[in-house]
């Protein structure tokens, strides 16, 4: 459930606002809070708050130093500070955050990072095998080599 107080707070300092009708293609960059009622498609990236509201879609990454999802979110979603997904939000992809707040019918579907020292020191994965898998896959073949009769 959302603080009284935190979201008076965000609300009382939003300088854009994509408003319900509205479809926008392209990335956005803010300094303030952004409140997303409409559509994106596009990464979203501000120093300040980001909201997307119950009739908000974004399809991209977004960034942001407090994050508040209502709506849908198809991309990662990074956050310095504290992230919350609605009762009506809906989250596909991975979240990097410091406080990660689901409520109760709320969806999501990815991997979940909660550590303040994690979020700047953790490279992006460059690939898809890892060394713990390729170190595994050497040890089952040494141990199928013994086991074979």
């Amino acid at each position: 459930m959302l603080g009284k107080k935190s979201v008076e707070q965000i609300n009382a300092k939003i300088s854009s606002i994509i408003g319900a009708d509205m479809v926008v293609d392209g990335n956005i960059r803010a300094k303030e809070a952004v409140r997303v009622e409409g559509s994106v498609t596009g990464d979203v990236e501000t120093e300040g708050a980001l909201i997307i509201s119950s009739s908000g879609k974004v399809k991209g990454n977004v960034k942001g130093s407090s994050i508040i999802i209502g709506g849908s979110l198809e991309g990662d979603l990074t956050s310095g500070g504290r992230t919350e997904v609605a009762s009506t939000g809906k989250v596909i992809g991975n979240i990097r955050t410091k406080s990660l707040i689901v409520d109760e019918n709320a969806v999501f579907q990815g991997q979940c990072i909660m550590n303040s020292e994690a979020l700047s020191t953790l490279p992006e994965p460059a690939s898809s095998t890892s060394e713990t898998e390729e170190q595994d896959s050497k040890k089952d073949n040494n141990n199928n080599k013994w086991n074979k009769r």
